[in-house]
């Protein structure tokens, strides 16, 4: 199946575009290891797709918590933007055809220094961090709304169960990348059914 014409493509970041998975995982552990919290119940927190903000309230941390807690992680996961690497074949993004914008759970005093790093800032007309939204499927619905954009001409870019759930909830097509760097399963993926399931980046370009 492609699709002939698509008007906008939405970039997910962590896991899709850069491989941030372990630097995550590894800065929430550290930080949360004195509560108590197994790796198993962090993973299963972070596994939901949530901000870090979030993920720190569905651990049952109240917001002063979260508010310390987040600085004391973020400051963890700052000390790595050098080490953060693309995923497969991202570089491959400036030749698929169609405005592209990225938006992320990730805060922008991260995705944005490593956006840089990687020379992958240029590559997005607009980017978008949790900085500038509570809920990313309303954010995007109205985003889409407010340009109109039918959400059925618009192709939502993750790595997660989570980005297809949240694909379904805006409105627009999925296309998941089950590469290395990718948070979920392919085989929990696949079970999603997403409306397209590629190995890297490079395989955009097989669909649009």
């Amino acid at each position: 199946m492609k699709i002939k014409e698509a008007k906008l493509l939405i970039f997910d970041f962590d896991g899709t575009i850069v491989d941030s998975k372990q630097v995550y995982y590894h800065s929430l552990n550290l930080g949360l290891e004195e509560y108590g919290f197994s790796r198993k119940q962090i993973d299963s927190a972070i596994g939901v797709g949530l901000s870090l903000s979030e993920t720190l309230k569905k651990l049952g941390f109240g917001w002063f918590q979260r508010l310390f807690l987040k600085k004391r992680i973020m400051r963890r996961v700052l000390r790595k933007v050098s080490s953060i690497r693309k995923c497969k074949d991202v570089d491959s993004i400036k030749l698929i055809p169609g405005e592209k914008i990225l938006v992320t759970n990730s805060l922008r005093e991260f995705a944005l220094p490593v956006l840089k790093h990687l020379r992958l800032k240029n590559e997005f007309k607009e980017i978008y961090t949790v900085d500038d939204f509570n809920d990313k499927a309303k954010f995007l619905a109205d985003y889409l709304k407010k340009r109109n954009i039918p959400a059925k001409d618009v192709l939502y870019i993750g790595d997660r169960v989570a980005d297809i759930k949240l694909a379904r909830k805006v409105g627009c097509k999925s296309v998941i990348v089950a590469g290395k760097c990718a948070w979920d399963s392919g085989a929990n993926l696949l079970k999603n059914k997403p409306d397209f399931l590629i190995g890297d980046i490079e395989d955009l370009r097989k669909i649009i």
